[in-house]
């Protein structure tokens, strides 16, 4: 009997760490780009470009991206990352990074989100999200005058938040799909 409860505790103890491992691991990387970038024993090429800005209360930067393995060219990943800057004293900033196999759910929510009103619930106030694997957001929400504005946030502890207008949401969705088209 002794010997069957410490075997139990072990196999749970050694089941509840290696639970905890796996959850860590799977918050620190989300995405292919991510996994390519964390790869070590490689030598990995990163290019990129940007594509473009928009400036609200903070900013929120695009770029177009192609990782490659030096050793075998033929191992490329692509996609988009989007960087937000916070304004304001801490002006803190995180890059999230979307596969290019998710840019086109990205763009149907980013068409959706922006398309939001107060008609979305018969309650007073609303929140539209689109979330992606990366821990991009962005977010459509009317405040207590009734404008509608949107927030784009990055990054998982400490995220950075940008505000900006229902209009640039369009501008972001543009950002974006000039992105893909240059990978």
């Amino acid at each position: 009997m002794k010997q069957f409860l410490t075997t139990a505790v072990l196999a749970l103890l050694f089941t509840s760490l290696a639970c905890g491992q796996d959850q860590a691991e799977v918050a620190k990387i989300a995405t292919k780009l991510e996994a390519f970038q964390a790869k070590k024993g490689i030598v990995v090429v990163r290019g990129y470009s940007t594509i473009g800005s928009i400036r609200g209360m903070g900013t929120v930067t695009v770029d177009a991206r192609d990782f490659r393995d030096a050793s075998n060219p033929k191992t490329r990943l692509t996609g988009v990352s989007i960087t937000v800057k916070e304004s304001g004293r801490l002006e803190r900033e995180n890059t999230a990074y979307i596969d290019n196999d998710e840019i086109g759910s990205l763009l149907a929510g980013l068409d959706y989100i922006s398309k939001a009103t107060k008609d979305v619930t018969p309650l007073t106030n609303f929140e539209v999200a689109y979330l992606t694997k990366g821990d991009f957001s962005i977010t459509v929400f009317n405040n207590s005058s009734g404008e509608i504005s949107g927030v784009v946030s990055a990054g998982r502890i400490g995220k950075s938040s940008a505000y900006i207008k229902l209009p640039q949401i369009l501008e972001l969705r543009q950002l974006i799909l000039d992105a893909k088209s240059k990978i």
